[in-house]
């Protein structure tokens, strides 16, 4: 029975019973390969419970997302999911490990990680490295592509069995590192260095990476085409031959608001996009077209309005909602739905806070409505982790079923709460966890995912830590009181989130001082030597970091392959920066 408490809570949110209003025909998911934390480490069982979760939710769509190279970080990045081979050249590739260096990740073994912690993450015989077991046991590089795509191909099996459409895509005119050195030196267009789309060479690409996946993927249902993901910044293009013809001919179409970068943007991928469409009606006339790319700055948003112009209405437009979804889609999207269809992207949690709770019901709430108002075909969202997500993922999924549910953001923390943590339990945290939702107590960043670490991340105002202590021990109280196993468990689980957040502030305190040091002394502070009490300071303060407690209580939170893929990044991050503090300091005590 319901405690008094809670039953006037209930009341003052007002569930309601689910609202028999018109779903979105497109609910689907986007989960993103690249961090540890999500699928680039998963396996197929982990695939399985993640598509028969999203089946209960009546979740009826999946895409995925392929690195193919890139700028920066990105450029020797080729995921093993589409393999683009050209003039006998197979690009080196691979689903990221606790062996990578990319991402801000640093390269460590199994067998180097300390406190034991490499027990907890489940990997088969003989790896010595996190990761997918198709990344961690292939032996060549033949054997990356081959067992990635076998692993996502059952992905798109077991997808169609539970009534999912499935999507692939990829970045046009992104090609893997080691293409550049065959290509023609006239299939790049000068000054911009980008592929030229109206290239024989470029098509010829284009194509086999289309071939791919049509066999690697036979019953794939949609291929997206993703703008890519940095800012279409280039240098001043040098216009020559069949693309500057096309150049002068459509850049009209994107002129209307003064952007210059979103000219040439808008008709290079203007071109990549015809060409691509053609091909697979031509190929595959059954599997549908999307496009789709990041939202903010000059990437996909300011160049769609001309795509709309000149592409035919049946490709389908999508676009990842600004800001990392702290910002909702435009509103000019609902113009373009009125006569093609067009889905927005939330999402469940942004990329540069992978190490702690992510609350967005409220912005799930409010930008799946707008999607409703706005009268798109569809809503997708983007995510990595599935626990820490889980509450996120359900209210995407209530909204997306069910967009004028009066159900509020209280309403569904309060009835989330009390299948999570029990009568008594939900009484107390319902109403502090949504208020904490719709206003974050915490200014982001936390811990930005793509950098390494530094001891800046996670740290916490005095106000906030108070807070978050407290909010820690409330749990560890309801928890010793909880009759339930499970509502136990699930307490001191939410305590050790908490946990968390403050150890890595403490950590990153304790760390400050040695990693100003270092700073300092690469900054040119060896001309003048250090002083033997500030290298003690430092040495003493780093001696009473509770490392070994911050990877302890980052151990109890896995419940997956996402919450093992956090525990490897703390590892490969925190640890290895504290260890190289501690040899610094070693140093530095001859450098006095």
């Amino acid at each position: 029975m319901f405690s008094k408490t809670l039953f006037f809570f209930l009341l003052s949110v007002s569930i309601p019973v689910i609202a028999a209003d018109k779903p979105f025909p497109i609910r689907g998911v986007l989960p993103w390969h690249n961090f540890l934390c999500g699928p680039t480490s998963w396996n197929e069982a982990d695939y399985r419970a993640y598509l028969d979760r999203l089946q209960q939710l009546d979740i009826n769509y999946i895409a995925f997302h392929c690195y193919t190279g890139g700028q920066e970080r990105y450029s020797p990045y080729v995921e093993p999911m589409i393999r683009i081979a050209y003039r006998d050249v197979l690009p080196e590739t691979g689903f990221d490990t606790s062996l990578s260096n990319r991402w801000g990740y640093r390269p460590l073994p199994l067998d180097q990680f300390p406190f034991g912690s490499s027990a907890q993450l489940q990997t088969p015989p003989g790896a010595n490295a996190f990761g997918a077991d198709c990344a961690v046991l292939s032996r060549n590089n033949a054997e990356r592509y081959d067992q990635a795509q076998a692993l996502m191909r059952r992905v798109m099996e077991m997808a169609h069995e539970r009534g999912m459409q499935f999507a692939m895509g990829f970045e046009f005119g992104i090609h893997p590192p080691e293409l550049a050195s065959i290509v023609p030196p006239d299939s790049r267009i000068p000054g911009a260095g980008l592929p030229d789309p109206t290239h024989p060479s470029s098509i010829e690409i284009l194509h086999a990476t289309i071939d791919d996946l049509l066999r690697a993927y036979p019953d794939i249902d949609w291929i997206w085409l993703w703008l890519h993901e940095h800012t279409m910044h280039v240098p001043t293009a040098q216009l020559s031959g069949a693309f500057k013809q096309v150049y002068e001919n459509e850049k009209y179409l994107f002129v209307q608001d003064g952007n210059e970068e979103a000219v040439f943007s808008g008709v290079w991928a203007l071109a990549y996009i015809r060409k691509a469409h053609a091909y697979l009606k031509l190929r595959a006339p059954r599997v549908q077209l999307a496009i789709s790319g990041w939202g903010g700055g000059d990437q996909l948003m300011p160049v769609l309005k001309g795509l709309d112009k000149a592409l035919p209405q049946e490709i389908v437009f999508t676009c990842l909602n600004p800001n990392q979804g702290w910002e909702a889609q435009p509103d000019f999207l609902a113009q373009i739905q009125k006569h093609r269809r067009v889905w927005a992207i939330p999402w469940l949690e942004g990329d540069r806070d992978l190490w702690h709770l992510q609350p967005r019901v409220t912005l799930i709430h409010d930008q799946v409505r707008r999607a409703a108002q706005q009268n798109l075909d569809g809503v997708l969202a983007i995510h990595w982790r599935t626990d820490e997500t889980r509450l996120n993922l359900e209210a995407f999924a209530h909204y997306a079923s069910h967009p004028a549910d009066t159900l509020s953001v209280d309403g569904l923390y309060a009835r989330d709460a009390l299948i999570q943590y029990g009568e008594a339990a939900a009484a107390e945290l319902a109403p502090i966890l949504a208020q904490w939702d719709r206003a974050p107590i915490w200014p982001a960043p936390y811990s930005p995912e793509y950098w390494p670490y530094d001891p800046s991340w996670g740290r916490m105002p005095a106000e906030v830590r108070q807070k978050y202590e407290e909010m820690a021990a409330r749990c560890e109280r309801l928890a010793a009181a909880a009759p339930d196993p499970e509502h136990k468990a699930n307490l001191l689980w939410l305590a050790d989130q908490h946990r968390f957040a403050l150890l890595l502030d403490e950590v990153g305190r304790a760390m400050q001082p040695a990693y100003d040091l270092k700073q300092r002394w690469y900054s040119g502070a060896w001309q003048n030597g250090l002083s033997a009490e500030e290298v003690e300071k430092a040495h003493e303060q780093l001696n009473s970091a509770p490392v070994q407690a911050l990877i302890a209580c980052c151990g109890r939170l896995v419940r997956s392959r996402g919450g093992m893929g956090v525990l490897s990044s703390v590892n490969q991050r925190v640890w290895l920066q504290y260890r190289e503090l501690q040899e610094f300091l070693r140093s530095a005590k001859g450098m006095e």
